[in-house]
């Protein structure tokens, strides 16, 4: 059984939006048990979206479209399927009350224009849409199941939560496949690997993932016996541990957390290269205030002299430990992390692009880091938080 999707927007081809519920979907879908076969984004365009719906029901067995549903001019994935389909577009009267109510309800009339948002093409079926106007249609068409839904991921994802994800488990069997990720930092991919398969078994389907210093190494577990998978992972814990971020396919940040929880550590940081990307890692899961105190974003010399109280050291090394003492002792907290460096495009100081200092002072004890790391200023960024969340984990492990 293929399933594919069919994103449509031209704005993802231009790069304005990122197209989020690719990731979203593919990971629902393999939580429950299925795979994304295809995916194929299309600008806004009506030939290229026919052809492209063309395509895929050649060889999948679901399409799922999301764009192209809403009010709007250039909303009209609804229309073109709908014609190559032979289906007339009715409007759903009920769908329609419900639309103007809402806007009544904030004291406005509904415009003109939504009214299409309400059209649903004959025979098929409306599926809810619990945090937008346009709903959810899924239509029957010689055999194949094509679900039309809204493009903006927090109407998307839930449709896919609700509507799509119970039909597969109504209508076709789980595949088999199932994997398991080791998560690995400090270390190249092409290293990595030639270490690894000295070890390797025979057919044993692996995928190494490479991002922002992280390596992710996706394994099928039934690609193999049993046996002959215990013994290579009993062979990586031996061998690879001491560069193991984590044997669960989980953020770093979250990895740290639980640490964090598990020492019964608080933490508080001062960022400057990395601007409260790092706090941002850690906030965006539950239960980080049961670590996380506090987050200072000190860019400027004077900002980082009002927390210290003093002229701040022009030898970043040694700023960035008082940085972290300071940190420390201001909120009280287990541990104190500073982190200063240059992210570039033009060098701000006497120091190297993606040149980067780390300090960590625990229970009153420091540690001070040096990387020197590549690419561009949202690489070094991003490599600069994993690289903290990487120095931090090995003290405190």
């Amino acid at each position: 059984m293929n399933i594919a999707l069919l994103s449509v927007g031209t704005e993802i081809l231009l790069g304005d939006t990122i197209n989020t519920n690719l990731a979203s979907l593919g990971q629902a879908l393999y939580n429950n048990g299925f795979m994304l076969s295809t995916e194929k984004t299309v600008p806004d365009d009506k030939k290229l979206i026919q052809d492209a719906v063309n395509e895929l029901l050649e060889n999948n067995d679901v399409i799922i479209t999301c764009g192209g549903i809403g009010p709007t001019e250039d909303d009209f994935t609804k229309e073109v399927i709908s014609e190559m389909f032979d289906l007339k577009l009715v409007v759903d009267e009920v769908h329609l009350n419900w639309m103007k109510s809402r806007w009544e309800s904030r004291g406005m009339t509904m415009p003109a224009t939504n009214v299409k948002q309400a059209e649903i093409p004959a025979g098929a079926t409306k599926l809810n849409n619990t945090n937008g106007t346009s709903p959810g249609i899924y239509i029957e068409y010689k055999s194949k199941h094509v679900f039309i839904l809204p493009g903006p991921p927090r109407e998307f994802i839930p449709l896919v939560t609700d509507e799509l994800v119970p039909f597969l488990k109504d209508n076709f069997t789980k595949i088999e496949k199932d994997y398991e990720f080791i998560l690995f930092f400090n270390e190249a991919e092409s290293a990595l690997a030639e270490k690894i398969d000295r070890f390797k078994p025979e057919g044993l389907d692996i995928a190494y993932l490479a991002s922002k210093g992280i390596i992710k190494l996706r394994i099928d577990k039934n690609s193999v016996s049993e046996d002959a998978l215990k013994d290579f992972k009993n062979q990586i814990k031996e061998s690879l541990s001491h560069n193991v971020l984590s044997y669960e396919n989980i953020p770093a940040s979250k990895v740290l957390l639980r640490e964090l929880k598990a020492k019964n550590y608080t933490i508080s940081l001062v960022e400057s290269i990395t601007g409260g990307s790092f706090s941002k890692e850690l906030v965006s899961h539950p239960g980080a205030s049961e670590a996380l105190i506090a987050s200072n974003v000190l860019y400027s010399m004077d900002a980082k002299k009002e927390l210290l109280n003093v002229e701040p050291n022009e030898d970043w090394a040694l700023l960035t430990e008082e940085l972290a003492v300071a940190s420390m002792k201001k909120y009280n907290s287990s541990v104190g992390l500073a982190v200063l460096g240059e992210a570039g495009p033009v060098p701000s100081s006497k120091y190297k692009i993606g040149e980067i200092f780390i300090s960590i002072c625990i229970n009153g004890e420091i540690s001070n880091f040096t990387h020197n790391l590549r690419g561009n200023r949202e690489d070094i960024i991003n490599r600069a938080v994993n690289n903290c969340i990487w120095d931090l984990l090995n003290l405190i492990k």
